[in-house]
């Protein structure tokens, strides 16, 4: 995954000469959506990958005591090149988002109203119990490092993406309720999946000009 590679080959470029354990203690410490979802195999995979690509290269190879062997790592004149070409790309880039929740809600029509409702609110509810807990982070973090507070530390730039995550949060939240009361009120009501009949006239539909023409602006609008 870009990411991972991406977060990995920062690492080693900042905190370089670096071994795998010393990356991983980092990103655990890191209170960024989607990093401390990193495993241990992910990183030592990339580690790996990157020194195969030739952006990263073993400084060296140490035993302490009955411990496994670490392997230290540095970023390479390649890799630099690489990782400040990819962290301009992706910044700039602007993409749609795989959500799974996207994509299975575009069958909600094969629930029930009722059950529509339900995991909507229930979606809410974990939300917003996401955002309580990084704004607990934000308010009991500094951005001012000071020696010896480095577990209060978040730097400035961090917390500004945390509290874009928030946002983000509040306005899925915030759709998801406005969408069951709508359900619940019936000024939203959800076709049922369609029967043999529907699906044939469906098919139809899908294979005329018209269909295609539209299906390109659609398609086009989430690229």
């Amino acid at each position: 995954m870009w990411s991972t590679r991406l977060i990995v080959l920062g690492l080693v470029r900042w905190l370089g000469p670096v071994h795998g354990y010393l990356v991983r203690r980092e990103i655990d410490s890191w209170r960024m959506p989607g990093a401390s979802e990193i495993g241990a195999g992910s990183i030592y995979h990339a580690l790996k990958r990157l020194a195969a690509d030739g952006l990263i290269e073993v400084v060296a190879t140490e035993s302490v005591d009955d411990r496994p062997a670490r392997t230290t790592y540095r970023i390479t004149t390649v890799g630099e090149a690489d990782f400040q070409r990819t962290l301009r790309e992706k910044l700039w880039e602007v993409t749609a988002s795989d959500d799974p929740f996207h994509t299975a809600w575009s069958f909600a029509q094969v629930l029930t109203p009722a059950e529509n409702i339900a995991l909507l609110r229930q979606r809410t509810e974990v939300l917003y119990q996401r955002i309580e807990a990084v704004t607990m982070i934000l308010a009991a973090t500094t951005p001012d490092f000071e020696e010896g507070a480095e577990a209060s530390f978040v730097p400035a730039h961090a917390r500004a993406l945390l509290k874009r995550q928030t946002d983000l949060w509040n306005a899925d939240a915030a759709w998801c309720e406005d969408v069951a009361a709508r359900i619940e009120s019936g000024d939203l009501v959800i076709d049922p999946a369609p029967d043999a009949e529907a699906s044939a006239h469906w098919r139809e539909a899908i294979r005329s000009e018209r269909f295609a023409q539209e299906s390109a602006i659609w398609h086009a609008a989430f690229e």
